[in-house]
């Protein structure tokens, strides 16, 4: 005969054991990196001078209708190449920015790339 109605119901309980210890793990870690006021050491460190100068990149801007700018200054393309001479001189870093419009045409730009390549410049950035 089939049992329909069992006498001992299997209880389900939770075992709370590991979630105490999860618990107590998370304590513990948030105690551990919680930072308080006032805890730490006190450093003085030394005023320094400043030794370097900072130098503003050279950039070529070319905006939408193929006009050049050096460094914010009108420049026509045959005098771009004297022009960058002089700026790369005194520099060590030897960069260049090329900021271009979106729609230059890739003629003017890899032409002024080469300028700049036989003006001195050993490191580009392509600013679109």
């Amino acid at each position: 005969m089939l049992d329909l109605f069992p006498r001992h119901k299997k209880r389900f309980e939770i075992d709370m054991a590991p979630l105490i210890d999860v618990v107590f793990l998370l304590l513990i870690f948030f105690m551990l990196t919680f930072a308080i006021q006032g805890q730490g050491l006190v450093i003085s460190l030394p005023e320094g001078e400043e030794t370097q100068r900072v130098e503003k990149d050279i950039t070529i801007k070319i905006d939408q209708n193929s006009k050049l700018y050096l460094n914010d200054n009108l420049i026509r393309i045959d005098s771009l190449k004297a022009a960058l001479e002089k700026e790369l001189l005194s520099r060590a870093d030897k960069l260049v920015v090329i900021d271009s419009a979106p729609k230059v045409k890739y003629d003017l730009f890899a032409r002024i790339l080469d300028v700049s390549r036989d003006a001195g410049a050993e490191n580009f950035t392509i600013v679109k």
